[in-house]
């Protein structure tokens, strides 16, 4: 690595991204909640997990857009039925000139494979086993980040192919060396994710499949040894450019990063959104 790159490397161990000083800085939240769907497809109910920990207009905000959204009906034997959904959606805040705030959604994904449902990709043992390492590059710079990992699952439950779609940054500087960090904290997510096997579904229509795509988050986060974990609720960063998986057919960049932490999402579960997520 060249001196003057090591150099910059270095330095932007100092600078933490702060909404007043960099336009493209987000501070955002992934709000989890419930929503429950009638038999035309349309939401009945919406729940919102420990609203207060969001803020309450914040919970509202997701939950009257949830009721207003409309989804392919689900089927069971041909016929459609109520159906129960887990939602995780993004909320992002943006200070706007007159200082106020601005609030969207930007992103949401339904259902996930955080359970023991044999429909979708399940985590196994193995996987846990093989955490992604921190890169000591990283670790010298006090960098920290997320990177969202899209993975393709054979019948045998290996990871044939993996790609980082998206890489978020808590550190700012000049955009080579963004580039760069981004590029180590993918390059080590990889290199883990390409060792994982997962359990593939066996049953519910997804079994059929040749091969399955997951998504997963990475979190690169420092912390004082023996330090509680720190809280993740709201959450500022730079955002990384999408890059669409290859063998996926139709990539959906605003779910790439409404992930949960710790979660693993299966495409094709969970029912299928039809409506805007943003109405009015």
């Amino acid at each position: 690595m060249k001196k003057a790159l090591l150099g910059a490397l270095l330095a932007m161990a100092t600078m933490v991204a702060q909404a007043s000083s960099t336009t493209d800085v987000e501070s955002s939240a992934v709000v989890s909640g419930t929503i429950v769907l009638a038999k035309d497809g349309t939401v009945q109910t919406a729940v919102i997990d420990d609203g207060a920990k969001y803020g309450q207009p914040i919970a509202d905000l997701v939950r009257k857009a949830a009721l207003q959204w409309r989804f392919q009906p689900v089927l069971r034997d041909g016929e459609p039925v109520l159906a129960k959904s887990s939602m995780h959606v993004r909320v992002v805040l943006r200070k706007m000139p007159d200082g106020n705030y601005d609030a969207r959604i930007k992103g949401a994904t339904f259902g996930d494979s955080n359970t023991d449902s044999t429909d979708t990709l399940r985590d196994t043992e193995g996987r846990k086993k093989i955490p992604p390492q921190y890169p000591q590059a990283a670790v010298r710079g006090r960098v920290q980040g997320t990177v969202y990992l899209a993975l393709r699952v054979d019948r045998s439950g290996r990871v044939v192919e993996a790609v980082a779609e998206q890489v978020n940054l808590s550190n700012t500087g000049p955009d080579r060396v963004v580039r760069q960090y981004r590029e180590i904290l993918a390059e080590a997510a990889l290199k883990a994710a390409r060792q994982w096997s997962f359990a593939i579904p066996t049953t519910g229509p997804l079994a059929r499949q040749d091969s399955w795509t997951a998504h997963v988050p990475v979190n690169y986060n420092l912390n004082a040894l023996g330090a509680p974990k720190p809280d993740r609720t709201w959450v500022s960063y730079i955002p990384g450019p999408y890059t669409p998986a290859p063998w996926v057919d139709k990539p959906d960049m605003n779910a790439a990063d409404a992930l949960a932490d710790d979660a693993v999402r299966t495409d094709g579960a969970g029912p299928t959104l039809l409506s805007p997520l943003n109405h009015g």
